[in-house]
């Protein structure tokens, strides 16, 4: 039976993404409104989303609420994406969920979208498990996005850059103006955003809502690095958190989920600054500058636009290693020559590869689009096989950094996990 529910969810990507929120609205109200049965966070933003809802849902774990987290896509297996306590959703109560929302969906008025679909489960699931405080984490923009029926405790936008640029524009004001659809009237805004241009959209939006804003850097800052870093926020310092995820990216991301936190302490939810040291160090996010092993040194992080591919070249330059490989797969609406930019000039070697995902860009594009930064190119015919190449060919003292998309990790991932056993 999962594996029917599973190809019934898949076989609604077909219809594509479908702005609006009539549908997931009226499905909802079918299914008696679930997401008004707990509290939650919403987070947007074009990088950082992921790491930060899982700070923020970390931090709430340990502080003792059940705690439900959706995020999207998956990187292994698509129970992932709706979890309760850091557990995932087991089979047997997806297939019962998916029938029950299959049954609803068949009283709405036009034809819902996966994402659609898939919200709706995760609410009624949260809402079954008797969740205290869910973090929500939207798909793409936020304004349109299904998750945006929700009024959380505090909203929050992590940055905004240039990505899905047909749905959301092609300039960072149009982008943030997406973004800032999910500020909601008098509820608090958190923002990791500093650019001039994208903040003030997101400042007049949460003016016109009379929400209070939070911008890192003037509410709140982090100072250090992964393994010592002090907070300074609303309610005074922390000093000397340790961050269970690398990069200089994720003190970010720690600094806007922390805010987050703040505000959700306004409420009157208790949450001790023991939770909060537990939170950050315990946080899980596989496939983020994910080291699975270390002679050589193999790395995973799924990059996926020029901002994340600058993060995790900062980490790369600091690795000590005597050459560099990296298995590349990205997804053909990426801005693949702005990734190639940042990443392709430390390798020695790169090998090529495309997921299997209909959107992934040929490998013949990627070898054209490798050519003018002269490095030895190596193509082949799955993530798999480059994988296996990479590491046949590397040196103990070498490294090899998988990355360039979120489904090329996941299945390099599968394959290293199951081939170290």
């Amino acid at each position: 039976m999962p594996g029917n529910a599973l190809a019934f969810l898949y076989g609604l990507q077909r219809h594509g993404i479908r702005p609006g929120l009539s549908r997931v609205e009226k499905l909802l109200g079918l299914l008696g409104n679930p997401e008004s049965d707990f509290l939650s966070i919403h987070i947007a933003g074009t990088n950082g989303k992921g790491s930060t809802s899982a700070f923020a849902a970390s931090i709430l774990r340990e502080a003792g609420f059940r705690t439900g987290l959706y995020t999207s896509p998956h990187l292994s297996k698509f129970n992932e994406r709706i979890q309760v306590n850091g557990r995932a959703i087991n089979d047997a109560d997806l297939a019962r969920i998916v029938s029950r929302v299959r049954k609803a969906a068949r009283r709405v008025k036009g034809q819902l979208s996966f994402f659609e679909f898939t919200t709706a489960l995760a609410f009624l699931y949260f809402s079954e498990k008797k969740t205290d405080v869910a973090v929500i984490e939207t798909g793409m923009g936020g304004r349109w996005d299904a998750t945006n029926v929700i009024t959380p405790l505090v909203s929050v936008i992590t940055n905004v850059g240039l990505d899905h640029t047909p749905h959301l524009g092609k300039t960072l004001p149009e982008i943030a103006f997406e973004k800032a659809g999910i500020i909601k009237f008098g509820v608090p805004v958190v923002t990791g955003e500093t650019g001039k241009a994208a903040l003030s959209v997101v400042s007049k939006r949460a003016r016109e809502l009379d929400s209070p804003l939070l911008p890192m850097g003037r509410a709140f800052d982090i100072d250090g690095d992964e393994r010592s870093a002090d907070y300074t926020g609303i309610d005074g310092r922390i000093k000397g958190l340790k961050l269970s995820l690398s990069g200089a990216h994720q003190l970010d991301n720690a600094s806007v989920a922390l805010a987050a936190i703040e505000c959700v302490r306004m409420y009157g939810l208790h949450i001790t600054a023991k939770a909060v040291r537990d939170g950050l160090r315990k946080a899980s996010w596989p496939g983020r500058l994910e080291v699975l092993r270390k002679r050589p040194l193999v790395l995973l992080d799924a990059a996926h636009n020029p901002a994340g591919a600058k993060a995790l070249k900062a980490f790369l330059e600091m690795l000590p290693r005597k050459r560099l490989s990296l298995v590349i797969g990205v997804m053909n609406d990426k801005d693949i020559r702005g990734i190639f930019k940042e990443l392709l000039p430390l390798a020695d070697t790169v090998y090529l590869a495309a997921p299997k995902v209909e959107r992934s860009a040929p490998v013949e594009d990627l070898e054209r689009l490798a050519l003018p930064y002269k490095k030895r190119v190596i193509s082949s015919g799955s993530v798999k096989e480059a994988c296996r190449l990479a590491i046949i060919e590397a040196g103990a003292k070498d490294a090899v950094c998988v990355t360039g998309s979120i489904f090329t990790v996941g299945e390099a991932r599968g394959y290293l996990i199951r081939t170290a056993k």
